[in-house]
């Protein structure tokens, strides 16, 4: 799980993606404002969801294994 200070600037990143959204009328920045706002809710999602483990027989990829030293 991650540490509170990540998910903190995760929430501080979907936040301030959504204030630019609402202070803009420049459909550029709208544009960007929605692109911020989807990246910072996966993101979000990523670290409050655990990944599944892989299939029986695979293995799972190295930096979602906690298992795995390397």
């Amino acid at each position: 799980m991650p540490d509170d200070s990540e998910l903190e600037r995760a929430q501080d990143e979907l936040a301030n993606a959504y204030r630019l959204f609402n202070a803009t009328a420049d459909p550029r920045l709208i544009d960007e404002a929605i692109l911020r706002i989807r990246s910072a809710e996966m993101r979000l999602d990523y670290l409050t969801h655990p990944t599944a483990a892989p299939m029986q027989g695979q293995r799972s990829l190295p930096w979602l294994d906690p298992d795995d030293p390397t």
